[in-house]
């Protein structure tokens, strides 16, 4: 008997996952006086390449996967706009997503009122349930930590809004820019005096962030190795299920 084309395809879809290998992606941070090591480290731990800067240029981005902006680090709008179009990801972190210079197409939120720093954490409201970077997040009650953030922050118009906190400030958003991606994070990550957060929630949501820019990452030669591979598999698997055929005939 035939078997379905679904179950080919499942098979070639399995072999081919089986085949991908982990990816780690180069990840560069910018620095500051007030630079805590504690992101860099949760993402070192994880395979990632990390790197933290204090000046960089077009050749020196051109090396990342990914940039982690620090609002109180210098920024170079037009060096940034250049690494995101041409296919890098962009975090933005509190602060850095108010830059005057910063471009229309790196734009995720604006509007910043005033910095809380170590505020008692405000509740988050989903307004995109089923958002990739929400992929394994579970969102913390209010009160559960003490945060840094922008209050006042709105998106802004074009931007994909994931996350807000209860006053309606934008926590968690994104726009496709070019080949690459910015994403704005409104909580404190990096900066060490204003309540940098280690959670949990919201490391993954940085790792989902970093896992997606490292994928998109393998070499065109890497993917057509790995549905080389899927399709070997798959013919084998037919030529196991043909001979199995023949013998049942034979017998």
């Amino acid at each position: 008997m035939r078997k379905p084309f679904g179950t080919l395809t499942a098979a070639l879809l399995l072999s081919t996952t089986l085949a991908l290998p982990a990816q780690a992606a180069n990840v560069a941070m910018g620095w500051s006086w007030y630079y805590t090591p504690t992101l860099a480290d949760n993402l070192t731990a994880r395979g990632n390449q990390v790197s933290v800067l204090q000046d960089y240029d077009a050749a020196t981005l051109s090396a990342f996967d990914v940039f982690i902006l620090d609002g109180t680090a210098r920024a170079n709008a037009a060096e940034l706009d250049a690494f995101v179009y041409q296919g890098g990801t962009l975090i933005l972190q509190p602060l850095s997503m108010r830059y005057a210079g910063i471009t229309p197409g790196l734009s995720v939120a604006g509007g910043y009122h005033h910095m809380a720093h170590a505020e008692s954490q405000p509740g988050i409201e989903v307004l995109a349930d089923y958002d990739w970077l929400l992929e394994g997040v579970t969102l913390p009650a209010a009160g559960s930590a003490t945060v840094g953030r922008e209050v006042g922050t709105a998106f802004a118009e074009g931007a994909t809004q994931v996350l807000e906190w209860e006053d309606g400030a934008a926590l968690l958003g994104y726009r496709q820019y070019g080949a690459g991606t910015v994403i704005g994070f409104n909580v404190n990550l990096v900066t060490e005096d204003a309540s940098p957060l280690d959670a949990e929630w919201s490391n993954r949501i940085v790792y989902n962030a970093i896992d997606a820019a490292a994928v998109s990452a393998v070499p065109e030669p890497a993917t057509h190795a790995m549905l080389g591979a899927g399709l070997l598999a798959l013919a084998a698997w037919r030529r196991r299920a043909r001979d199995k055929q023949q013998e049942e005939i034979s017998k």
